[in-house]
């Protein structure tokens, strides 16, 4: 996927001790990409909120927004909200836990 010039420079950076390894660099690269660009977070939550693997609370987090304007980005962009589907057991003891507290 690197162009070989790519991953040569990488292992000329790796190999004067700048870095530990080129994942380290990797990682520095890319957080490097989404200090300058801050919209890819927004991006890259997105796509991981669509693909269920985060909550709307933490894709907000991860972009840097409210979850309000995240609950207004995926409507804008015409994406579906998601709603974790819980077990009736789930239901039944957090009905008891909030019953309890009464």
């Amino acid at each position: 996927m690197l162009t070989g010039t790519l991953t040569q420079r990488m292992g000329l950076l790796v190999e004067r001790g700048v870095f530990e390894s080129e994942e380290s660099l990797a990682t520095s690269a890319y957080r490097s990409l989404l200090t300058l660009q801050p919209a890819l977070k927004l991006e890259i939550a997105l796509s991981l909120y669509q693909g269920e693997e985060i909550s709307l609370g933490r894709a907000a987090e991860m972009a840097g927004v409210s979850r309000e304007q995240m609950k207004e980005v995926l409507a804008a962009r015409g994406i579906e909200r998601k709603y974790p589907q819980r077990s009736q057991e789930q239901v039944d003891r957090d009905v008891r836990l909030l019953l309890e507290r009464r």
